[in-house]
Parts: structure tokens; sequence; C-alpha cells
């Protein structure tokens, strides 16, 4: 099974210019998202998608293939998949290279569990009737207590979903959203849903998930408010439980 691995990258985002590049305790936020990818051992080829020329330099240093998005695929309203869409194209009419699966990590998303990478990976030759598999966060937030401002001046609000009454989280489904971490799918289907626009509809009609054990798993940096939660995991990662005793030791000396 030929399995394709894909970092995609768009420059030009509004909430968070260069985020890319945003250094996290010595490096670029992208150097994590590669160094997974070449950590997993049934990933048979890495590149990346992206219109962020700078980027081809974090390419080269690490012997990655790096391909430049067209410009009518690299703005904020083109759909990723897509580009996936271009790299399969280009590397088969280049190279004869047809992979059976492809997997897509996002760009800014600095931790991933180790070795689910591959875990996703074989999953498929468990699940053969499966179109996609992903990783997903359980939710915490229940859209049937959303509200809606009704009135701005005075902050006035409305029920977003009408119709349900449970006040407890137990009342309802567990539900579950894909985090960007890792999108597996399929090449016969990435290109069978071609030009389907309905949301998800480029993963197919038997969708599975990976459920994440912890939410630094799925953290995809969006906002600059966000980075520092990307800090401290981290940090985490690299201390453990003995992170709380390093930070009061630093505080102790400060204050």
């Amino acid at each position: 099974m030929k399995v394709l691995g894909i970092i995609p990258a768009r420059k030009g985002s509004k909430r968070f210019p260069n985020k890319h590049h945003f250094e996290l305790l010595g490096k670029p936020m992208f150097a994590y998202t590669i160094e997974a990818a070449l950590q997993a051992k049934l990933l048979d080829r890495v590149v990346i998608s992206s219109n962020d020329l700078e980027l081809k330099k974090i390419a080269e240093n690490y012997d990655i293939e790096f391909f430049e998005r067209p410009a009518e695929l690299s703005t904020a309203t083109a759909a990723i998949d897509d580009a996936f869409r271009h790299v399969c194209r280009h590397l088969y009419d280049r190279d004869g290279y047809k992979p059976d699966i492809v997997i897509a990590m996002q760009g800014n998303v600095p931790i991933r569990k180790e070795g689910q990478i591959d875990e996703v990976i074989k999953r498929f030759k468990e699940l053969p009737d499966a179109t996609a598999i992903c990783t997903a966060l359980e939710g915490r937030l229940r859209p049937e207590w959303a509200k809606v401002i009704k009135d701005q001046s005075t902050g006035e609000v409305a029920q977003y979903l009408t119709g349900y009454t449970g006040y407890r989280k137990q009342d309802y489904p567990k539900l579950y959203s894909m985090d960007g971490a890792i999108y597996g799918i399929r090449q016969s289907t990435l290109f069978e849903q071609e030009g389907k626009k309905t949301l998800h509809a480029w993963l197919g009609e038997r969708l599975h998930i990976i459920v994440q054990e912890h939410p630094m798993y799925s953290l995809e940096i969006d906002n600059p408010d966000e980075v520092q939660l990307a800090f401290h995991y981290l940090l985490y990662q690299r201390y453990g439980d003995k992170l709380n005793e390093k930070l009061s030791g630093v505080l102790s000396d400060e204050f």
C-alpha cells in the first residue's frame, strides 16, 4: 500500500499572519509537523503544498519536496482538497506515482501523539470499506445551549437551536470535531468526490474517526492567543508532571 503524506500550509492568514513561521521553543511551528511526518514509519513520501515560498527553506532543511500551490488554490475560499488533488496529479504526471492513501497533516498543529500517523494508516487495512479516517476531538460545548445576539444595542440573546430542553451533557449524544492533525483519505475517494461542495464531501460516505485522548493533540493554532496554550502543552510534553514544580520555582525566583 502506497501512502503519501501532504503537509498543507496557506500563506495569507488574516487572524494570525505568518503563523507557520512563529517560533515555539526555538523552532518554527511548521517544523513540528514536518518532524512528526518524518517519524512515521508507514509514509513512503512526504511533500509540502504551499504558496508560502519562505517555507521552501524549511523544507530544504529537512530534505522534503516543496510544491508551490497555484494562486487559484491559495485563496481564503479555496478548498483544501483541491490542493491535495493538485499534488497527486503532479506526482502522477511527473513520476507515475499513484498513492493508495493520502495522509494530510495541517502545518499549524504543532503537537501530535507519537505513532498516531501510523495508527491511522494501519486502520485503513483494518477497515477496507472506510473512505476516510481522521483524528477528532470530543466537543465540550453544546450547540443546544448556544445563544445568538438578538439585539446588539442591549446584548439581548435568543436560543441558537430550539426544541431542546436537556440541561445536562448526559442528556445529549457526544459530539466530535475533526481537528486537522491527521486527515487520511483513499486517493480513489479524493478524486471520486471532486467537485462536490457539501461539508466534508471530499472525505466520502464512510468516514471513521480516531478520538484524541488529550486536547493538546488537537490544538490547531489559528489565533495568536492560542500560542500560549501551545507553549504550555509543549513544556508539559517535555517535563510531564514536574512542569508545575518547575514553574513554581521560576515564579518564586521572580517574585
